[in-house]
């Protein structure tokens, strides 16, 4: 005989057996399926369960209602609605590939369960709406973005999404049911049965998954980041090194170069070497010396560390309450970056030479770290 342990309120809230207490059985409930009205029955002997006062309805038509109620429950109630689904990363270049031992368990041919928050996509789930011509059972969908395109939850008992439907193209999570317990089951792709030829719809029919997902995007191209590193003139020529994170990454970094640009060094943006991020400022400015590019800055220049300058410095006035200038003598090194242009400075430096042992010094403390260099002819 058939059980069932969850019921609605007067309120449409869906109550379940273990939240009935002797003092509210004579509340009214009604069934989830058809509506019709139901007793709650806290026996000794059985189960406790809700029955029908009147005519049984269908098992199936339960099964469906309560899972589309408990899914828009989920998705309504909750700060998270998680869903996790198999895709695979895959690099035709990866062979031989500097970066590949860098990544160790993030290869760059991989399947990997990725975990999406769908609040953060969508803020409406509507029930029984009709999109494209098909009739979801729950859709979720965004007001704030209304280009964005919505995405079908499904739930089946005995009849699968038709074809029609999945060869629609509209992304649909279908949960298969079979109990009661099963409509609050994660939305989490089994790997099993992942990998078949149609990287959207993946899946062997003769042996369907309890959560499925389709036409979600499966195959992605590795396309690991980088960050760059360039030398070029300034509008008043001095050649200076910059750094910047833009669209750099592993797969384009032979033909992407800046306009500008006279001599480029790229490493990829996740790296750490001897358990820190490498400088790329400090590690592109040595290799571009040592590539014979004559950029220059204070800080890698040989007599940095015994250089005096005549340094004009702003200071309170305390007689007046104002600024004043002061002339002072003082050592290169004790003035920080963002209070001299120490690129223009050592470029007009007629004593300039760059520190070989440092660069040297740099470039071996970093002899693991790979990169791409680029020079123009």
């Amino acid at each position: 005989m058939i059980t069932f342990h969850n019921a609605t309120d007067t309120d449409g809230r869906i109550i379940h057996i273990d939240e009935v207490t002797k003092e509210n059985r004579a509340e009214h409930y009604y069934c989830v399926g058809c509506g019709g009205e139901m007793s709650a029955v806290l026996g000794d002997k059985r189960e406790h369960h809700f029955r029908h006062k009147e005519a049984h309805c269908s098992w199936e038509s339960y099964l469906h209602k309560l899972g589309k109620m408990r899914l828009k429950q989920r998705f309504d109630t909750q700060k998270e609605f998680v869903v996790k689904y198999y895709v695979e990363h895959h690099c035709d270049k990866s062979k031989g590939c500097k970066l590949e031992p860098i990544y160790r368990d993030k290869k760059c041919n991989r399947r990997e369960l990725i975990a999406i928050d769908l609040k953060k996509l969508f803020d409406t789930c509507e029930e029984e709406v009709t999109y494209k011509g098909f009739r979801a059972d729950l859709m979720l969908s965004s007001k704030e973005h209304p280009e964005r395109e919505p995405i079908f939850l499904e739930i089946s008992v005995t009849h699968d999404c038709e074809p029609e439907k999945l060869a629609s193209g509209i992304q649909i999570i279908e949960l298969k049911i079979a109990d009661e317990k099963d409509v609050l089951r994660p939305l989490v792709e089994e790997d099993s049965l992942f990998g078949r030829t149609n990287p959207e719809n993946p899946y062997d029919f003769n042996a369907l998954p309890p959560i499925r997902f389709f036409n979600f995007k499966r195959k992605f191209e590795t396309a690991r980041p980088l960050e760059r590193f360039w030398v070029a003139p300034d509008d008043n020529g001095v050649l200076r090194g910059n750094c910047t994170q833009d669209n750099l990454n592993c797969r384009n970094v032979t033909g992407n170069h800046r306009e500008d640009s006279l001599y480029e060094v790229a490493i990829p943006s996740e790296v750490v070497v001897n358990n820190r991020k490498p400088n790329l400022y400090e590690f592109g400015m040595t290799k571009a010396v040592n590539a014979g590019i004559d950029v220059r800055h204070c800080g890698i220049c040989d007599k940095h560390g015994r250089c005096v300058l005549n340094y004009n410095e702003e200071v309170e006035d305390k007689r007046t309450g104002g600024k004043r200038v002061v002339p002072r003598r003082i050592w290169m090194h004790q003035i920080p970056d963002n209070k001299m242009d120490k690129v223009a400075q050592a470029s007009g430096c007629k004593n300039y030479s760059h520190n070989r042992f440092f660069v040297y010094q740099v470039l071996n403390n970093l002899r693991s770290l790979p990169y791409w260099e680029w020079k123009r002819e």
